[in-house]
């Protein structure tokens, strides 16, 4: 080993001896760290390539499915409520809603498991809920039976179902919503690891590459090689692009974050609230317990603290803060368009129309006409504030998948950049010198 670096040795310094020799040298180092600085742009294009694609495809995705999939569960849960209110001959289109909204929740199972992978973490708190909302549509089913069969206690079934969504269920998919954002920040953080080292490769190649240039000038006389200028250009052109592509994916993502999944987060969050406030509500009317209608009023209160007026409702249009309390006017706050304002404006006016409706199923005494209260006007209103959420769900899930999208599309064509233009400046480069050696006989 010695002796083979000692022969390499005097070689070296046999061609530094002569001017041909050097500009050999000189093309050496030269080609070998653009040569590198192409491997490590392919490497690190590639890498933040396949993250994003991650990211797009199966971490985003994932979130998206699992903040449904919250939505889907509150729904099956106010749709079974109210079919069991309707009586021993429930009411048919309640029980289609339920039916429906369960089997949407079990196909974003599906879905979710579909996409994550090989994620322990994730594969954990799925098969807790799915095991958890299997046990709470058992209860719904033996509820509706008993009910329906006259037989005593049935109530007791759909309270434990209703206890078991806002306690099990909820903390299951508070765990699943939690291992999917730890994954979609690990992706994130993750896919540009390789960008830093391939743009130090590229500056020190850089470096050589313009001390090459100032050598060949002294020696020369010649102020400009024209193949060298090319190389130089093409190889900051490069590292330019793949910084510039990383830093615009990136913030693309961060957008989508802030102006999509964010609003999402939020707005099932004032979803699933506002079906835990209806379903104390209606284990009160079920129960008689005035402890469950104080929750169902302390939770109506999370929501939204105090009155919609109008004046509240026409700030939320216009952009002004409201003067309220409450999760909708947090996304009044996080609005960032006038669609989106006018969005959350009609989830105030619906939750205020809703609100009013139960304001009226607590003054009634009477159980039959309270029941009827809850079964149509309760259960219309509510189904209205619903409808406007969804609305605003969906808008945000579009946002936030565009903004993936965008940063995929930054990406499209930087591994052939990072790759092509290193080694396109590597022959120039070693074409400019080699013009320089065949002046030499």
């Amino acid at each position: 080993m010695a002796s083979t670096v000692s022969v390499v040795t005097r070689r070296v310094r046999a061609a530094a001896e002569t001017t041909p020799g050097r500009y050999r040298l000189w093309s050496v180092v030269t080609a070998l760290l653009l040569l590198a600085t192409a491997v490590a742009g392919w490497a690190a294009s590639t890498a933040l390539r396949s993250g994003t694609d991650r990211i797009r495809n199966n971490a985003g995705p994932v979130l998206v499915a699992t903040q449904q999939l919250v939505s889907s569960l509150a729904e099956a849960d106010a749709a079974a409520t109210a079919a069991f209110l309707s009586g021993r001959q429930e009411d048919p289109e309640s029980r289609r809603l339920y039916e429906q909204a369960l089997a949407r929740a079990s196909q974003q199972m599906e879905d979710v498991s579909a996409l994550i992978g090989a994620d322990p973490e994730t594969h954990d708190s799925l098969k807790d809920l799915s095991v958890a909302v299997t046990r709470y549509a058992g209860l719904v089913e033996a509820g509706r039976a008993t009910n329906q069969a006259g037989v005593p206690g049935a109530e007791r079934y759909l309270v434990d179902a209703l206890n078991l969504l806002g306690t099990t269920v909820a903390d299951d998919v508070t765990r699943l919503t939690d291992a999917t954002q730890r994954r979609f920040e690990r992706d994130e953080n993750r896919r540009d690891t390789g960008v830093l080292p391939a743009v130090v490769v590229a500056a020190l190649a850089l470096t050589v590459l313009l001390a090459a240039q100032l050598w060949v000038f002294r020696q020369s006389r010649r102020l400009v090689n024209l193949p060298m200028v090319v190389a130089t250009l093409l190889l900051v052109g490069g590292i330019g692009w793949l910084v510039a592509a990383t830093l615009r994916s990136g913030n693309d993502i961060e957008q989508a974050r802030a102006d999509g999944y964010d609003s999402i987060t939020l707005t099932s969050r004032i979803q699933t609230t506002a079906y835990r406030s209806k379903a104390d509500e209606t284990v009160a009317l079920i129960t008689s317990d005035q402890a469950r209608r104080t929750r169902a009023a302390e939770t109506a209160r999370t929501v939204l603290a105090e009155r919609a007026t109008p004046a509240a409702i026409d700030a939320v249009r216009q952009g002004r803060a409201p003067g309220l309390a409450g999760l909708l006017t947090d996304a009044a706050a996080v609005a960032d368009s006038d669609r989106e304002r006018a969005a959350v404006a009609e989830m105030l006016v619906r939750w205020q129309r809703y609100q009013d409706t139960s304001t009226a199923l607590r003054a009634t005494t009477d159980p039959a006409q309270a029941r009827a209260v809850a079964v149509g006007p309760a259960a219309a209103t509510f189904n209205g504030f619903n409808f406007s959420v969804e609305s605003v769900l969906s808008d945000n899930r579009s946002q936030f998948l565009d903004g993936l999208a965008s940063s995929a599309r930054r990406l499209r064509s930087l591994t052939l950049v990072a790759l092509f233009l290193p080694l396109v400046a590597a022959a120039g480069a070693l074409g400019g010198l080699q013009l320089r050696i065949n002046e030499y006989p």
